[in-house]
């Protein structure tokens, strides 16, 4: 099994029990359910994001080489890992959505397998383009656009 997909499968396993166990442990009298609806609008919006996002990609795209170019165009001019960008958001999207303290702990914790998975796919993607993406990477944030 590929690390992305085990980063993915333990991502989404832990924020589920952690929604589940934390559910509405946030007290937000009659505001909780504002803030829960307009998080669940965002949670829509940014798996819609990482699904066209994904869409996107060759059919086959499990290493760098599997590409034709470096993409560094559209979401890519903003962040280098737009997918991640939005998977992350939705994470923090669905925590907030269920009023749920340690589903937000936990969304935070998971960023270390992120960032890891984040650093091995950057280290071949150095290797097939080069410097093109080293001129890149210093250029283009990992996860969050520069405003």
């Amino acid at each position: 099994m590929q690390a992305r997909t085990a980063i993915f499968i333990v991502n989404y396993v832990v924020l589920y029990e952690s929604c589940s166990l934390g559910y509405q442990s946030i007290k937000l009298g009659s505001v909780g359910a504002v803030v829960s609806y307009v998080a669940v609008a965002l949670a829509v919006a940014f798996f819609a994001a990482a699904v066209v996002l994904h869409s996107g990609l060759p059919k086959k795209h499990s290493q760098a080489s599997d590409f034709p170019h470096l993409i560094t165009t559209g979401p890519y001019g903003y962040v280098r890992h737009p997918l991640y960008s939005a998977v992350l958001a939705l994470n923090y999207a669905i925590s907030v959505a269920t009023l749920s303290y340690l589903a937000v702990a936990a969304s935070t914790l998971l960023l270390p397998l992120w960032w890891y998975l984040v650093k091995t796919e950057e280290e071949d993607l150095i290797h097939v383009w080069g410097q093109e993406y080293l001129d890149y990477k210093k250029k283009v944030p990992m996860f969050f656009p520069r405003f």
